[in-house]
C-alpha cells in the first residue's frame, strides 16, 4: 500500500490525568504541562531531525488557549492534527453508538472549527477499536485510522498488570481491548468501508513496539528493533508527550515515576530518540499521515 519506503512520527498527546486513572492515583486538577513543557520539546526534536510529525489531539484540551496555540502553531509549521477523540475515554470502542458519534465526530468538528483545518485520521485512545467505531469513522469523514499496534506481548503485558491491579484492589481505567486486533498487520491495509489503517510499528521475532517507552536509550532492546525495522517498507514510531516530560525538571507528582520513561533522564531520552528517528528517516519518504500515498 506504500510505492517507497516510508517512516512516519505520530504523537499522543495524553494528558496527565489519563495516567493518573490508568494507573489508579488519586485525581488532581490538570494544567496543560504538555502543551508549555512536553510539544516544545518534541517539535525541537523534529527540527533537528527534518520530520513534520502528526499529532494525535484530545479536543477537550482545546479548553485551554495554551493548547490551542501550540496546536496552531504546529499547523504552521507543517504537522498535522488528527483526532484522539473528545475525551479519550479507554473504553471509547465499547460505548453506544451514539456516545462513540458524540465523541469521534463531536472531536473532528471541534478541532475543525477552532484550528480551521481538516482532520482526516484518528487513533483509538488504547489503540482499541470495535465494528461500531470504524463504522462511525467512515461515517463522519475521516480517511485513515492509526489505532493498529500489532504486538502481542504488549497486549498481554498490559492485560496482566490490569488483571494484577484488580487483584490488589486497584482499577486501572485502562482495559485489555480485544486481542485479535493486536495480531494484525504491521503494514498499511484497508478496512472493508474503505477507510484506511496505518499501523504503529512492531517488529522483530517478538514484535516489539516501536514506541518512545522502548527506545529511551542506548539498550540491546532498541538496538533491535531499529535492526529489524529498518527492514521494513513501512514504519511509524509512535510518541507520547509524557515522553518529553522529566519528574523533577517539570516538578511532577514523584507517583508519576511509575512510568517506565521518566525512570530514564531527559537527556538520555532525546539523545535516544534523535538516533532513532534519524536512523529510520535515512532513505525514505517520511509524510504525514494524511499525505501518505500523495503525489507532490
Amino acid at each position: 500500500m506504500v510505492s517507497q519506503p516510508t517512516f512516519c512520527v505520530s504523537i499522543d498527546l495524553d494528558d496527565l490525568r489519563y495516567y493518573r486513572a490508568i494507573h489508579a492515583l488519586p485525581p488532581v486538577e490538570d494544567t496543560p504541562i504538555i502543551f508549555e513543557k512536553a510539544l516544545p520539546r518534541f517539535f525541537d526534536l523534529c527540527n533537528k531531525v527534518g520530520l513534520k510529525a502528526t499529532l494525535f489531539t484530545i479536543s477537550m484540551d482545546l479548553q485551554w488557549d495554551g493548547a490551542k496555540q501550540a496546536l496552531k502553531k504546529a499547523i504552521a509549521d507543517g504537522h498535522e492534527i488528527a483526532s484522539h477523540s473528545h475525551s479519550h475515554f479507554y473504553n471509547l470502542s465499547q460505548l453506544d453508538r451514539c456516545e462513540i458519534i458524540t465523541e469521534v465526530a463531536g472531536s473532528k468538528t471541534e478541532l475543525e472549527t477552532q484550528l480551521e483545518i481538516t482532520v482526516k485520521g484518528f487513533r483509538g485512545p488504547g489503540y482499541n477499536l470495535s465494528p461500531t467505531l470504524l463504522s462511525v469513522l467512515a461515517e463522519a469523514g475521516f480517511t485513515y485510522d492509526a489505532s493498529i499496534l500489532p504486538s502481542p506481548p504488549y497486549w498481554a503485558a498490559r492485560a496482566s498488570i490490569i488483571a494484577g491491579m484488580r487483584l490488589l484492589g486497584q482499577r486501572s481505567s485502562s482495559i485489555p481491548g480485544r486481542g485479535r486486533d493486536f495480531f494484525k498487520s504491521r503494514n498499511p491495509s484497508k478496512w472493508p468501508n474503505g477507510l484506511m489503517e496505518y499501523p504503529i510499528t512492531a517488529c522483530g521475532p517478538a514484535m516489539m513496539p516501536l514506541i518512545g517507552t522502548t527506545i529511551t536509550s542506548d539498550s540491546l532492546m532498541r538496538n533491535h528493533i531499529v535492526r529489524c525495522a529498518k527492514r521494513l517498507p513501512f514504519v511509524q514510531v509512535e510518541f507520547h508527550a509524557i515522553d518529553f516530560l522529566d519528574i523533577v525538571h517539570d516538578k511532577l507528582d514523584p507517583a508519576l515515576a511509575v512510568e517506565p520513561a521518566l525512570k530514564v533522564p531527559l537527556s538520555t531520552r532525546l539523545a535516544s530518540f534523535e538516533h532513532v528517528l534519524s536512523t529510520l528517516a535515512l532513505g525514505r519518504q517520511t509524510p504525514v499521515l494524511a499525505e501518505i500515498g500523495v503525489k507532490r
